[in-house]
């Protein structure tokens, strides 16, 4: 789980916020792929805009959650999405790239992130009051987190206690969406838990993780951690999907210290988090008479996942 700072033109982000928009397409001139940015990271918006500058620090004012990217061209941009992009006019968005770009043409084609779930706060947050230092000539972009999620989850935080902004939303009818929000913040803190005992796959399997995320895409999942071995949904019941795979040569000692990482898992969702979370181990092998006796008495969950 990585997340990224962006510095974001002012204009683009009044629009979106007085117009109350919760999904956006985020342009940026660069085609070159962020080296960690997996759908469900978190785009963070910094304002360039005088309102925010706090020491000459530019302000989050923001986030949007990262669902995808496609390179298209500036009249393809506008045409299919219009105001999406934060401006009213095809020749105000132009002009805005104009601003941006070094070169004296515009180019070709230009990167388009699509941002879901767009939360903007009441007032700006400052990485500075979190201890975090940034350029102050930051031209495009820097990573909060490149793995787990403790910077995030310290300005989810923060933007919780500063307040999200309601008041623009509700003036073109729409209504934040807090369940949104406070899905990212437990999804965070779970994070916080896997950063802090360093939580990592005793066996990596690219194919099983990968069907283990795919057979419950109805439920939304999202990953946990940037070594994908844990997904959680969200809904009535949350639960937090545990990916267990092992060649059998190995299967004892990978077992234990499985059973070792779902049970501090287990101890430390309970102490720091209010919010009820079930852990479910999906395994990729079938597990013996005594391995499944051993699961039930520590009362973790599980499921083989066949194919």
């Amino acid at each position: 789980m990585a997340s990224i700072a962006y510095v974001s033109d002012e204009n683009m982000l009044d629009f979106h916020r007085i117009n109350g928009s919760q999904e956006i397409v985020f342009w940026r001139l660069s085609t070159k792929k962020f080296s960690s940015f997996q759908p469900g990271d978190l785009l963070f918006f910094l304002s360039k805009s005088a309102e925010t500058i706090k020491n000459n620090e530019k302000g989050i004012v923001g986030y949007g959650c990262y669902a995808g990217n496609r390179e298209m061209s500036i009249d393809t941009l506008w045409k299919k999405y219009g105001t999406q992009t934060g401006y009213t006019s095809k020749e105000k968005l132009v002009s805005a790239i104009e601003r941006t770009n070094k070169s004296d043409s515009l180019p070709e084609k230009i990167s388009c992130l699509f941002l879901k779930d767009v939360i903007f706060f009441r007032a700006p947050l400052y990485l500075a009051d979190l201890g975090i230092s940034i350029p102050k000539n930051l031209e495009s972009f820097t990573y909060l987190d490149a793995h787990e999620g403790h910077v995030t989850l310290e300005l989810l935080q923060k933007g919780k206690e500063i307040g999200l902004d309601y008041w623009s939303a509700a003036l073109n009818g729409k209504i934040v969406d807090i369940e949104s929000f406070n899905r990212e913040v437990l999804r965070y803190q779970v994070a916080t838990v896997y950063e802090s005992m360093n939580i990592t796959a005793v066996h990596k399997n690219a194919s099983l993780r990968k069907h283990c995320f795919n057979l419950y895409k109805e439920d939304n999942p999202v990953w946990v951690n940037s070594d994908q071995n844990s997904f959680i949904t969200f809904g009535e019941e949350n639960k937090l999907y545990y990916i267990f795979s092992s060649t059998q040569r190995s299967n004892r000692e990978n077992f234990i210290k499985m059973l070792g990482q779902v049970v501090y898992i287990n101890n430390c969702l309970r102490q720091t988090i209010e919010e009820k979370i079930d852990v479910v181990v999906l395994s990729g092998i079938e597990f013996s008479d005594l391995q499944k006796e051993t699961l039930l008495d520590s009362k973790i969950d599980f499921k083989i996942i066949k194919g």
